[in-house]
């Protein structure tokens, strides 16, 4: 088995044993509950590796900044500590790498586990016998590890989504719409659900996160194109979602223009759009996640618009909640017309 498709299985494994964490007493046994905030990621190393290169390199890869946000925010805040004071408290982290680098070791040795000390938890340790095998293994792994911290994040926030569920949004999205997604119900909120367009969002005195549905009828593989795509989204978006000022309304940012993804979701394929919204007439703005799917059974173009204003706060998190929804979106084709 190759290194990628060895990697890939693990990262796959460790994401369904976090989304799938209970935290009833019966789960968990003895494991605590993990501590500290979303995107923390505590590093155990020594302190001459830490201000070296390994250190920069680490730091460099875990803290690379997020895209397409209005302002600088790093993935991952990195919380250095030497392996002398690494004790019983630092152990219930949510996320850990040990960094171990030592002459015993005659080979490098890389592991992830789900939940070694408490719950939910990533637990990444990385064995060399010197610096320069160390960095060679951490080039290999890197994106890897990237990425399984990253899915952790957002299946936590998923995981305390399905605890508190607006079941009655959800029922009304699956009768009406034919889609399935997880709503939440902590100050989630139904403002509009016509024919062809839904908004769902939640406001609070610091920042606005929002959630747009609507469909559109499928032409054909060219609807997936980058330019038809932004702009059947900016049609509806120009039409359904007014700003502050007279005449003002939100539209995809054209200056940067947005990225795109493609990838497969419960055996259909998504296109996915990561950019920054703005406000035409007016000044807001902020950034967004779309996903597109193919509605075959109704011939339909369905899109997910996740937004996030925020003014000065730190948005990086806010759209992490807003992904881990969008994760669980789909077509539902035993829906009614």
């Amino acid at each position: 088995m190759s290194n990628t498709r060895r990697l890939t299985l693990l990262l796959l494994a460790v994401m369904a044993t976090i989304a799938a964490c209970k935290t009833d007493s019966t789960t968990l046994g003895w494991l605590p509950e993990s501590s500290g905030r979303s995107g923390e990621v505590l590093l155990v190393m020594p302190e001459n590796e830490w201000q070296g290169q390994i250190g920069d390199t680490v730091a460099g890869w875990l803290a690379q900044e997020v895209l397409v946000l209005p302002q600088y925010e790093p993935t991952f805040k990195l919380i250095h500590i030497k392996p002398n004071v690494y004790n019983e408290m630092f152990q219930k982290s949510r996320n850990i790498i040990i960094a171990d680098i030592n002459p015993k070791y005659t080979r490098t040795e890389f592991r992830v586990e789900a939940d070694k000390h408490a719950r939910p938890q990533v637990y990444v340790t990385l064995r060399a016998p010197d610096d320069s095998l160390f960095l060679k293994s951490w080039y290999n792994v890197q994106q890897f590890v990237y990425d399984t911290l990253l899915v952790a994040e957002k299946s936590r926030f998923l995981y305390g989504f399905r605890k508190f569920r607006d079941v009655r949004t959800e029922e009304r999205l699956l009768k009406r719409h034919g889609i399935d997604m997880l709503v939440p119900s902590a100050g989630y909120k139904l403002d509009v659900d016509s024919t062809h367009f839904v908004w769902i969002s939640r406001e609070t005195l610091e920042s606005s996160q929002g959630l747009l549905l609507f469909d559109f009828p499928y032409n054909g593989p060219s609807d997936f194109e980058m330019q038809n795509l932004i702009r059947r989204i900016d049609s509806v978006l120009m039409l359904n979602v007014p700003g502050p000022a007279d005449g003002s309304y939100m539209a995809i940012e054209k200056r940067l223009e947005p990225f795109k993804y493609e990838f497969s979701r419960n055996g259909n394929y998504v296109c996915e759009l990561r950019g920054l919204w703005e406000t035409e007439g007016d000044f807001m703005g902020g950034p967004f996640v779309s996903n597109s799917i193919v509605d075959t059974e109704h011939n339909r173009l369905v899109t997910v618009f996740a937004y996030v204003y925020g003014g000065k706060k730190d948005k990086k998190t806010l759209l992490w909640q807003l992904e881990a929804i969008l994760s669980t979106f789909k077509i539902h084709y035993d829906a009614e017309d």
